[in-house]
């Protein structure tokens, strides 16, 4: 019998091929459990399938694409230099979308306007809401179906994530070789001495963590340039011009542990953990409910005499370098280096300071030689800074709908006197250090950034009339919700509040976003319509943090701070600043001295101090649209904005593939929560990132360590758990740590499976080009262009005359 042949295998030795029932060449070409496990996105089955596979990765040619070589051409766009970037898909719409040109343009500034209300901070319309949701059930087929295709597209062509420039490579090659040489300055053996989790051990009640007070701020910040609207900009490769920024044989900062100023300031102030931003962010972006984020984090546990009393204080180091890094990781960390680059003021000789006098800032302009800047200048104005890549006509028009959020100045250390900055580079006279094939952005002091949308039609009328019954819809979803107790606000289950970071990223959702529903009369419908209520909650409290500052804010600005001149300054083109925070959970709290820096700073008209993160957004669809943020991005940048009150975070989007600068959106910490709980609902807010950061930093401070140095480590497979170790001198311990990170092979790119590399596109991110277009995201073509359903509608409205008198005559008739 068959099966007795099987008892007779030995399982000791290697099976010989010769003797098996297949090849191992056969099982590697057509096991379908082999390509899954491995991740190769390559069918295993015969021809039909095979054929059907090629056809759907080819373009309308029938020969492969290269993403670097699609047609890419400018289309004329409103405001600003008039030019958008367009992509050619590489493979045609299957079909015609379910919208015609007029309901695609309504559903497209439906969203723009809501999109807006939550840049701005003011109350979008209800009927917006409503006009989506209306739309998104009448597309949900379509955008499935466009999800789907965007998906096939990728998986059938991965080389595509493999993209990488040579002058990125040789820089973020020798970057990374520069960080992993800092790990020879730790102890080389560790050994294991416990585990703590990234839970937290109790239940939560409340958790908060709240700014107590600024207490030095150290260094030079640069001016902001604004990119320019709607025009053709590369972001810079080359090597030398990065290079001579940005060295890459240089750190990027001191690590805590070795931070004189962080030790005197916790000796001072009587802080229990002192830490960094890029530590916290690191702990925030691990992500539940598998938590893959790998770190290693070295910290140290010092003895400070304060007040004649000996208290242990934690030193959290930043994460040392990543142990492997592909493609798609190393040009996220060149475009984050690129755009400091090439959107502040590149000379150097525009920055602000701490005085520590008092002021808040002094604008000052460097007596020292300028070196030579790629850019040449010319006095140009540039008016306006729009999310969505519009930008205000030289002619006014009553179509024209203008929100002036802030007119960017600057002070001049001379007189004192405010003056605005409108001194602008052009992008067309470029300095001989720029090569000639890239293009640059545009250098300007600062803006006056403001948002402009054109609501007209063809004829200068909006897509749809505003409905005067908003607020009645409001008060009437309002009626419908339940009372809230504060039992209700307990904390909730780890697997519901800790999303995967492919189910935000990966996910393809059934209707884009979560909107509520005109009716309420269903269980599904209260619940939509307590969605509305939430959202519009939500609005109210950020509209209430921008009208009034929270008193903590007041009394931080207030409170004097350390004089700078007592403390040892920062390199000559860095910041530092310095907070003390009190991370709270239950009757529980931990105070936190954090250091954090920014990258840029502009001084609007009210002579507001406004400083700016820059974080690059690589799209690798961006022929289709943006891509989602996945719950590791969404984290991380709400922990940046949330340690840095007064900033706001600039997100450029750039071509992956040409470095082609698409689209420049600002957020603050409010408007992100509020656009996160739009799209994904109330429950996945990022601040339950701070329970991650909680149980962490509550376990160490439960350990009760002793002096010495210690590291983190999380792996990929770890999941909730994280190993402590404590360093020693005995080389036969379990852990070498530089033997590990000195066989990391710089120039060898990681392997992903294109599943984890690709994104869903995003349904509420609108492109300057589908503005220009009026086409939503997630749409194909319209079924009708403007012109067409223009004439129909006129014929359809004769026809309804006619037959309205036809019945009415035919009534009379029997009468």
């Amino acid at each position: 019998m068959p099966w007795r042949g099987f008892l007779t295998i030995s399982w000791d030795k290697a099976v010989d091929e010769s003797s098996s029932f297949f090849s191992k060449d056969v099982f590697d070409n057509c096991s379908a459990a082999f390509h899954a496990i491995h991740g190769i996105p390559q069918s295993p089955w015969p021809q039909d399938e095979q054929g059907s596979m090629k056809r759907n990765s080819r373009g309308a040619s029938g020969k492969a694409w290269s993403p670097s070589h699609l047609k890419r051409v400018a289309v004329e766009s409103v405001g600003g230099q008039g030019k958008t970037l367009k992509i050619q898909p590489p493979v045609p719409f299957p079909r015609k979308s379910v919208l015609n040109a007029f309901e695609q343009k309504d559903y497209l500034f439906a969203i723009i306007r809501v999109m807006r209300s939550f840049m701005v901070a003011i109350p979008a319309d209800a009927d917006d809401f409503i006009r989506i949701k209306e739309m998104q059930i009448k597309l949900r087929d379509e955008i499935q179906e466009f999800q789907k295709l965007a998906q096939t597209i990728m998986e059938n062509n991965p080389s595509a994530y493999l993209s990488l420039n040579p002058g990125i490579a040789r820089y973020v090659n020798e970057t990374w070789k520069t960080q992993l040489a800092s790990v020879q300055f730790y102890p080389p053996f560790y050994k294991l001495i416990g585990n703590i989790i990234l839970v937290p051990k109790e239940n939560i009640i409340t958790l908060d963590m709240a700014l107590e007070r600024t207490v030095l701020e150290l260094g030079r910040i640069p001016c902001q340039i604004f990119p320019p609207l709607n025009t053709l900009i590369k972001i810079q490769r080359n090597y030398k011009i990065i290079n001579n920024r940005y060295p890459t044989n240089v750190l990027e900062s001191e690590q805590m542990s070795n931070d004189g100023n962080a030790v005197k300031l916790a000796t001072k102030y009587g802080v229990k953990i002192v830490i960094s931003a890029k530590a916290l962010r690191s702990l925030a972006g691990n992500v539940g409910p598998l938590y893959r984020r790998s770190w290693d984090i070295p910290f140290t546990v010092k003895e400070i005499n304060l007040h004649g009393e000996i208290n242990k204080v934690i030193f959290v180091d930043e994460p040392l370098p990543p142990s492997e890094m592909s493609a798609v990781e190393k040009n996220a960390l060149f475009n984050r280096m690129a755009l400091k680059c090439q959107f502040s003021n590149m000379n150097r000789s525009r920055f602000f300071v701490y005085p520590g006098s008092g002021k808040k800032y002094e604008y000052l302009e460097s007596a020292e030689e300028v070196p030579g800047d790629i850019f040449s200048s010319d006095n140009t104005d540039l008016d306006s800074l729009e999310t969505f890549g519009i930008e205000k006509r030289a002619s006014s028009s009553s179509n024209i709908s203008t929100l002036k959020v802030g007119e960017a100045q600057q002070v001049t250390s001379e007189t004192g006197n405010t003056v605005e900055a409108v001194e602008v580079t052009d992008v067309g006279k470029q300095n001989k250090l720029m090569e000639h094939e890239f293009s640059t952005a545009t250098d300007s002091d600062s803006s006056e950034i403001s948002l402009v949308i054109d609501t007209g039609s063809e004829c200068g009328q909006s897509p749809r009339k505003r409905s005067e019954n908003a607020r009645k819809n409001i008060k009437s979803h309002e009626k419908l919700r339940p009372n809230e107790t504060d039992s209700s606000k307990t904390q909730k289950s780890i697997s519901t509040e800790n999303q995967a970071d492919t189910q935000n990223k990966n996910k393809v959702p059934d209707s884009g976003f979560k909107v509520p529903t005109r009716t309420c009369k269903s269980g599904a419908s209260i619940h939509q319509a307590n969605l509305l209520s939430d959202i519009l909650q939500d609005q109210e409290k950020m509209m209430q943090s921008h009208r009034k500052p929270s008193p903590k804010k007041n009394t931080d600005s207030t409170m004097p701070k350390e004089n700078p001149q007592e403390y040892t300054q920062p390199r000559k083109d860095e910041n530092l600043t310095y907070r003390i925070w009190n991370l709270q959970a239950n009757e529980k709290s931990i105070r936190l001295l954090v250091r954090t820096s920014v990258d840029t700073a502009v001084v609007t008209s009210n002579g507001e101090f406004r400083t700016f993160l820059m974080i690059p957004k690589t799209e690798y669809q961006p022929w289709f649209g943006g891509e989602c943020l996945s719950t590791r991005e969404m984290n991380e940048q709400w922990i940046d904005l949330h340690l840095r009150p007064e900033c706001k975070l600039l997100r450029l989007r750039l071509d992956a593939y040409t470095g082609d600068f698409l689209m420049c959106e600002q957020k603050d910490a409010a408007c992100l929560e509020a656009e996160i709980s739009f799209q994904y609902g109330t429950h996945n807010k990022p601040a339950n990132s701070l329970q991650t950061i909680w149980a962490v930093l509550s376990s160490l401070c439960d350990l009760n360590l002793g002096p010495g140095q210690f590291l983190l480590r999380h792996g990929f497979h770890d999941g909730i758990c994280i190993q402590v170790w404590e360093s020693t001198e005995k080389e036969s311990s379990s852990l070498d740590l530089h033997k590990i990170y000195s066989e990391i092979d710089t120039t060898a790119n990681a392997v992903r499976d294109t599943s984890e590399n690709w994104s869903a596109l995003d349904p509420c991110a609108v492109f300057p080009i589908q503005r220009a277009l009026n086409r939503p995201p997630l749409t194909f073509e319209p079924t009708e262009d403007l012109k067409q359903t223009q004439i129909k509608r006129k014929a359809d409205g004769g026809k309804r005359k006619n037959t309205k008198k036809k019945r009415q005559g035919v009534a009379n008739d029997k009468l």
